[in-house]
């Protein structure tokens, strides 16, 4: 039985908190795509990830100057397309979260989950929850800790950090903002493509990319089957998928 979607953030807190609670599962996140710099945060500096590479829940990552890369977690079936500039945990110490962006923008693909799994699979900001239920989206974090969402297939479950509203249910060709220590505003169409989001453009003004400055693309953006066999990858499209 699902939760009220009221509830979700508070939720996943008390879950995290509770005396006894089930440790997360540790995840691994297989890098199959990088362009240019992809750096993992190590006791001794920083070490440069390329293709082949895992990465595991609780690393913390960032892109460098027009760089990309793209991380898979077969077990979740998610695919991170993340952009140039990007800094990100991958997620373990709260149930459900798979990502944790704390600047930058990444598309995120999710593959129809199985039958009878109704585990949780988030993303998370300063400012956002976002709960899947089905099946990609792009989610830039500027700066000040804001977070713009805008939905390419299926729909999206939203709501503010710190939980002052109500969650939204952003749609397909929708999009939304949300202010730090503020409500979800109201979705609004966007009108940008998988394209426009991977060059850096945004639901404001798609053709001068109002949300960010133009960037390499992603990468890979056929799902969870592909794959780069070397350092960077082209495409185009995204997982037809609608699962949660």
């Amino acid at each position: 039985m699902k939760m009220p979607t009221t509830l979700l953030a508070l939720a996943l807190a008390a879950i995290s908190a509770a005396p006894g609670a089930e440790e997360p599962e540790i995840l691994a996140y297989d890098v199959i795509a990088v362009h240019r710099k992809l750096l993992l945060a190590t006791s001794d500096g920083e070490r440069q990830l390329i293709v082949g590479d895992r990465a595991h829940s609780g690393d913390a990552l960032r892109t460098g100057s027009r760089s990309s890369a793209e991380l898979a977690v077969p077990t979740r079936g998610a695919l991170f397309s993340v952009g140039s500039k990007t800094t990100f945990r991958l997620a373990h110490d709260r149930p459900g979260v798979l990502l944790e962006l704390d600047r930058g923008r990444v598309r995120a693909v999710f593959e129809p989950a199985p039958q009878g799994d109704e585990r949780e699979r988030l993303v998370t900001t300063p400012s956002a929850v976002l709960a899947v239920r089905g099946t990609e989206y792009g989610v830039e974090v500027e700066k000040d800790g804001d977070t713009s969402l805008v939905v390419f297939e299926g729909t999206v479950e939203v709501r503010d950090a710190t939980g002052v509203g109500e969650a939204v249910m952003v749609h397909a060709g929708e999009s939304t903002r949300i202010r730090r220590g503020h409500a979800a505003a109201a979705p609004r169409p966007h009108g940008v493509s998988r394209s426009d989001w991977d060059h850096g453009r945004g639901m404001n003004t798609p053709s001068t990319g109002s949300m960010g400055s133009a960037q390499q693309p992603m990468g890979n953006q056929g799902g969870m089957s592909g794959g780069s066999k070397g350092t960077s990858s082209q495409g185009s499209g995204g997982s037809k998928g609608h699962g949660r």
